[in-house]
C-alpha cells in the first residue's frame, strides 16, 4: 500500500526549488485529507458566515458536522481496516480484478450500517427541522463513504488528481455554505457542506474506478474476511473509539452546551483539540514519503531473501537493514514532530487568535499538541507492526489507548478546564511507550517471528 509514497519520493527528488514542498503538500493531503478538509472548510464557513447567520444556527451546523465525523469514523473503521488488508493482499498477488467489486460492496455495507444508526438518531432523537434532518443524514453517509474510499488512495500513484479532488471538495463545501447561509440559515450551511462532501466522494470514487477499471465482480467477497481478520476489524473499532472517547467525556463535563435538544458538545475542548491534531500532519507526510518507502524496500528484500531460501547470514543482513531504516526513520519523524509541537506551543496564543478562539483554548491546544506528538509516533509504530501481521499486538495497543484515554480524561476532570487535554496527552504518551517496547521486542526477534510465531503451519 506504499505506492503513492514512491511517486511522491520521485517528485521530491526532482531538480527544482519547489519539488520538496509540493511532495509534502501532496503527502499531507493523502494522509490527512478528510480531517484537514473539514477543519479548513469549517474555518472558512465560520469566518464568513458566522456573524450574518447567528451564533445559534452556526452551533447547530458545527455540532452536526462534528457528530457526523465522529460516529461515521467509528462505524466505518472496522470495515476500512479489513478492506485495506484485502486490497494489500490483492496488490501483493498482482490480481486486482476484485478491487472494483470490493469498493462497491464495502460502500454499500458502510451505508447500511450507518443508516441503521443515523435514521433513528436524526429521525427521532434530535430536535431539528425536516430539511436539517435529511441533510444531516445525507452528510453522515457521505462522510462514512469518504473514510472508506480514502483507504484506496495510498495504493494509487496519481497524487496530483487526489490533491485536486480534495481542493475542489473543500472549495465547493466552503463556497456553497457561505453562499447559501445568509438566505437559508443553518439549512443553507448544511446543504452547501453536504454538496461539497458529495462532490468529494463521487470524484474520489471515479478516481479509484479509473485505477481499477474492471467489472464489479463479487462485491461482498470481503465479508468472510471480516471473520478471518477479526483482530484487524476490532483494532480499527477500538482505535476509532480511542480517538473520540476523550471528546465524548468532555461533552458531558461541566460547561457543556446542548444543541438541538439532545446533542451535548464542548466547543472549547473540541476546537482546541481539532486545531492541535493538525500538528500531526507534517510527521505523517514524512512517514509516507520518506520512511515508509525506505522501510518497504528493506521489508521486501528481507522477505524475498526468506522466500529464496537465503542463508542465515544473508537474512541477518537484511534484518539489520530493516532495523537501521526504522531507527533512522523514527528519529527523523520524532524530531520533526517535536519541532512542530514546540513551535505550536510557543505560538499558541497567536494561532488561537487567528482561528478566532478565546484565551481559554490555549491550555487545551497546548496539551493537545503534546498529545498529538505522541499520537503521531504511536501511528508510526502501529503501521510498522501491521506490516508484520502482528494483529494481537495491534489489538492490545488499541485497547490500551482506548482505556487510558477514557480513564485519564475522566480522572482529570476535577482539575478544571486548565487541564483539559491532559488526559489525552498522558494516554498517548503511555500508549506510545507500550507500543514502542512491543515493537522493539518483535523487531529484534524478527527471524523468530517470521519462521515460528507467524508460521501458521506450525500453529
Amino acid at each position: 500500500m506504499a505506492g503513492i509514497g514512491f511517486a511522491l519520493r520521485q517528485l521530491a527528488a526532482r531538480d527544482s526549488l519547489n519539488a520538496g514542498l509540493r511532495s509534502q503538500l501532496h503527502a499531507i493531503t493523502v494522509t490527512s485529507g478528510p480531517w484537514l478538509l473539514t477543519v479548513l472548510a469549517l474555518g472558512i464557513v465560520e469566518l464568513f458566515a458566522r456573524e450574518p447567520l447567528g451564533q445559534d444556527a452556526y452551533r447547530v451546523f458545527s455540532s452536526i458536522i462534528v457528530y457526523n465525523f465522529a460516529f461515521s469514523l467509528v462505524l466505518a473503521a472496522p470495515i476500512v481496516m479489513v478492506v485495506t488488508r484485502r486490497l494489500a493482499d490483492m496488490l501483493f498477488a498482482r490480481d486486482v480484478s476484485e478491487a472494483t467489486g470490493m469498493l462497491m460492496g464495502s460502500l454499500a455495507t458502510v451505508f447500511v450500517i450507518q443508516a441503521a444508526v443515523a435514521v433513528p438518531f436524526y429521525g427521532f432523537i434530535v430536535d431539528l427541522a425536516l430539511e436539517e434532518r435529511l441533510l444531516a443524514f445525507s452528510c453522515f453517509l457521505l462522510v462514512g463513504g469518504i473514510w472508506l474510499v480514502s483507504a484506496f488512495l495510498s495504493a494509487l500513484k496519481s497524487y496530483g488528481s487526489i490533491t485536486a479532488i480534495f481542493a475542489v471538495g473543500m472549495s465547493a463545501a466552503s463556497a456553497l455554505s457561505v453562499w447559501l447561509a445568509p438566505e437559508h440559515g443553518s439549512v443553507g450551511l448544511l446543504a452547501g457542506f453536504t454538496g461539497g462532501m458529495a462532490v468529494l466522494l463521487f470524484a474520489l470514487i471515479a478516481r479509484v474506478l479509473a485505477e481499477y477499471p474492471g467489472p464489479a465482480i463479487r462485491p461482498f467477497a470481503f465479508l468472510p474476511a471480516m471473520l478471518g481478520y477479526w483482530e484487524l476489524a476490532l483494532t480499527g473499532l477500538l482505535f476509532a473509539l480511542g480517538i473520540w472517547v476523550d471528546k465524548w467525556i468532555m461533552w458531558f463535563a461541566p460547561g457543556q452546551l446542548v444543541v438541538a435538544g439532545t446533542m451535548p458538545t464542548q466547543p472549547t475542548y473540541d476546537s482546541g483539540m481539532f486545531l492541535a491534531c493538525l500538528t500531526m500532519a507534517p510527521g505523517a507526510a514524512m512517514f509516507l514519503v520518506i520512511v515508509e518507502t525506505r522501510f518497504f524496500e528493506a521489508y521486501l528484500r528481507y522477505h524475498r531473501a526468506v522466500a529464496m531460501h537465503a542463508t542465515s547470514q544473508e537474512i541477518a543482513r537484511h534484518h539489520g537493514a530493516i532495523l537501521d531504516v526504522l531507527r533512522t526513520g523514527f528519529r527523523q519523524v520524532a524530531v520533526l514532530q517535536a519541532v512542530v509541537c514546540y513551535l505550536a506551543i510557543l505560538a499558541a496564543p497567536g494561532l488561537i487568535g487567528m482561528a478566532r478562539g478565546g484565551a481559554e483554548l490555549v491550555p487545551t491546544f497546548r496539551f493537545g499538541a503534546l498529545g498529538a506528538l505522541c499520537h503521531g509516533l504511536l501511528i508510526f509504530v502501529v503501521a510498522v507492526l501491521a506490516y508484520f501481521d502482528l494483529r494481537r499486538d495491534l489489538l492490545c495497543i488499541a485497547a490500551l489507548f482506548l482505556a487510558l484515554n477514557g480513564g485519564l480524561t475522566w480522572a482529570t476532570l476535577g482539575f478544571g478546564i486548565g487541564y483539559a487535554g491532559y488526559g489525552y496527552f498522558l494516554a498517548a504518551l503511555l500508549s506510545l511507550s507500550f507500543a514502542y517496547v512491543i515493537a522493539v521486542r518483535r523487531l529484534l526477534q524478527l527471524p523468530y517471528v517470521t519462521f515460528i510465531a507467524n508460521n501458521r503451519g506450525l500453529r
